[in-house]
């Protein structure tokens, strides 16, 4: 009886240091949330609102509770880090899905509303662009609109 190897040989037959399928990162499994929020918001494009994705992500925090504080903290550190950039587009989409999250996660809402405030303080304390001051002043609102429909239904 012969015995399978179980070592990974490329395509092109040589094995070389520089070939995608040997690297140690490309055999890693990504996690779905992160794969998820990297089709909303692209690297190297212009961020646009996708409802679709948007809402993928959406279904899968509500159905993953456990992956919300993870998946707050991935969208907290991708805002801070497009207000550095001024890529205010992505921010505008980041905020979006927090508000998708709002709606669609409602028992969850204390897994990510410290870091929902937190993006909203930043957002306020904005001196070089007013639309980023109104942009955490609409996202309060609605922070504040969810919080008083959810007291006010129990």
């Amino acid at each position: 009886m012969g015995v399978m190897s179980r070592r990974v040989i490329p395509a092109c037959g040589s094995l070389c240091v520089f070939c995608p399928s040997l690297r140690a990162r490309s055999r890693q499994p990504v996690k779905r949330y992160k794969k998820l929020i990297a089709e909303i918001l692209p690297r190297n494009q212009v961020a646009e609102i996708n409802d679709r994705k948007i809402g993928k992500l959406c279904e899968y925090a509500s159905r993953n509770p456990l992956r919300i504080p993870k998946i707050a903290e991935n969208l907290e550190q991708r805002c801070y880090k497009d207000l550095r950039n001024e890529s205010f587009g992505s921010v505008k989409v980041i905020l979006c899905i927090y508000r998708k999250l709002l709606s669609s996660c409602k028992e969850q809402i204390p897994l990510f509303a410290s870091s929902l405030l937190g993006i909203i303080r930043t957002l306020l304390e904005q001196t070089r662009a007013d639309e980023v001051r109104i942009l955490g002043c609409n996202t309060l609102v609605d922070f504040i609109n969810f919080q008083m429909v959810h007291t006010c239904s129990t």
